[in-house]
């Protein structure tokens, strides 16, 4: 019995789909129960093994082998097989949450997918007219104020950084009266970028409807319709909200901001090129200057 109970112990090594063996032993019925033992003893050599010799090896059928598979999540041994092989999350891990039992090469399956699952839903539901409409109040702008704080206050830096690197007067505060004093100074023909994942940034807010209170075109990206600054925006680029029950500030959503930012700056840099080729020129010497040799 001792050496069930470790055979059925879920460690931090395990690949996912002997996670997802264990976690379903006990409502695998007797049959199932033996081809998953011979897999948990032998997980190195059973790719190997074609169903027909599994079934003989474990006094059961290829019927039997293939209601295991499928309960595990996979269409039949085949695919269990080459997700075994190449130590994959299976088809239903991919949609699972991450759990402390993950070892680090499910970890790192876990999240790269989540990752590109945010991004390609942000693709999705990015309008290209706001996108258009941003672009061309940024490259018009005489003055850029860039505000956020916490995860996105670094992707405000991020997008400073890349701003600047194309010629655009713009600046970015972390404290939260500076901000606002810095709105303050904004016109009309300028620009405000307020980045806010949950839209409810208090700070953020207010850099926004001070900015918008001066006449200045108000940018917002945010991960929620409807969020309060939206309220202070003339264009809304909303990005994906999915999220985990794991962390509660996923890299995802910074990643997701970060890839809107670059659209803007290419697309400015596109658009309006003889404009800002010297200014990017003069970037990539002051580059030079800064690297060593």
């Amino acid at each position: 019995m001792n050496e069930l109970a470790d055979s059925l112990k879920v460690t931090k090594e395990d690949t996912e789909y002997l996670c997802r063996i264990r976690n379903h032993y006990e409502q695998l019925s007797d049959s199932e129960k033996r081809v998953a033992d011979y897999i948990l003893n032998n997980k190195a050599t059973v790719v190997d093994i074609a169903i027909k010799k599994l079934a003989q090896i474990t006094g059961t059928s290829a019927a039997t082998i293939i209601r295991f598979c499928q309960a595990l999540g996979f269409k039949g041994y085949t695919e269990l097989k080459f997700y075994i092989e190449r130590e994959l999350l299976s088809p239903v891990g991919e949609a699972e949450e991450i759990n402390e039992n993950d070892s680090i090469k499910v970890l790192k399956q876990k999240i790269f997918n989540f990752n590109k699952k945010v991004i390609d839903d942000t693709l999705m539901i990015l309008d290209d007219i706001e996108v258009e409409k941003a672009i061309n109040a940024i490259s018009k702008a005489q003055k850029i104020g860039l505000y956020g704080e916490g995860g996105s206050g670094s992707i405000a830096m991020s997008a400073l950084n890349l701003l600047l690197q194309i010629g655009l007067p713009c600046n970015t505060f972390i404290d939260p009266f500076l901000q606002v004093m810095s709105a303050s100074q904004l016109r009309k023909g300028d620009v405000a970028i307020g980045i806010a994942h949950s839209g409810r940034t208090i700070n953020t807010i207010d850099a926004m409807r001070v900015a918008k209170q001066k006449g200045a075109t108000t940018i917002c990206i945010t991960g929620y319709t409807n969020s309060p600054i939206t309220e202070y925006s003339d264009i809304i680029l909303y990005t994906s909200s999915n999220t985990t029950n794991f962390l509660s500030d996923l890299p995802a959503a910074r990643i997701s901001e970060l890839c809107v930012i670059s659209i803007l700056q290419l697309g400015v840099v596109t658009r309006n090129y003889e404009k800002f080729a010297g200014s990017i020129k003069k970037s990539k010497e002051i580059f030079e200057i800064k690297r060593t040799k």
